[in-house]
């Protein structure tokens, strides 16, 4: 207690110095939000429709299985158009 004691006006010296920085911490806190969005958005994009036995569907939400049927027919990005000749 007795170093406490010593040392403590080397602290209260340095706290002005350190209070300087806080009104830092809700900018870092929302780029960290912003940062963690971007990050979340990129790890769990999926193609938000399939084409499924020439159906399309549409995936209900960003982080959902859940696909919901949109329309009769589809045309998928890998199979070659028919030409009409």
């Amino acid at each position: 207690m007795k170093q406490l004691l010593e040392n403590l006006p080397k602290i209260l010296g340095i706290l002005p110095e350190i209070i300087k920085y806080i009104k830092y911490i809700p900018i870092l806190m929302v780029l960290a939000g912003i940062g963690y969005a971007a990050y979340y958005f990129a790890m769990n994009y999926r193609d938000p429709y399939k084409c499924y036995n020439n159906q399309l569907f549409k995936q209900k939400s960003i982080d959902s299985n859940v696909y919901i049927f949109v329309g009769e027919t589809c045309i998928d990005g890998n199979e070659k158009p028919v030409s009409e000749e």
